[in-house]
């Protein structure tokens, strides 16, 4: 088995190399994963947090407050599309998809910074919705 485990895009990419190498493009895939999630799941949870508080159901916006949340959310955002787009270059993606990455991870940045500057409902509800097509796309573009 040599240096290329395949280029397989998803967080489950071989982070071993022959049991002695940790394998750094697959470390990058797994942080933009892992803090991909924190973008998807604390907006959901500020969009329902009036249903979480009468279900009396503890969530990060209900202990730590809506601008300490937003402020994670841009903060997980940055790191996500940082990792996916260094992990992207690593791989030796095509340079024209990897400026649609870029665009992609500009947008992502974007509304995170918004959800921060100029909260609202729609602007987080937008994140929510952007986050997700956002990832599919991204890992369609590392599978090409």
């Amino acid at each position: 088995m040599g240096r290329d485990l395949g280029r397989d895009a998803h967080p489950g990419r071989a982070c071993l190399w022959h049991r002695s190498h940790i394998d750094g493009i697959g470390i990058l895939l797994a942080l933009a994963v892992l803090f991909w999630i924190p973008t998807h799941i604390l907006t959901f949870a500020m969009r329902y947090y009036t249903d979480y508080k009468a279900a009396n159901v503890p969530t990060f916006p209900s202990v730590y407050g809506f601008p300490f949340t937003r402020l994670m959310i841009a903060i997980s955002s940055v790191v996500a599309a940082l990792s996916i787009s260094a992990a992207s270059i690593l791989i030796g993606m095509q340079w024209g998809f990897v400026w649609i990455l870029v665009v992609l991870c500009a947008g992502l940045m974007l509304l995170a910074a918004a959800t921060v500057f100029r909260p609202s409902e729609r602007i987080n509800y937008g994140l929510f919705k952007y986050a997700s097509m956002f990832m599919l796309s991204a890992m369609i573009l590392l599978s090409i």
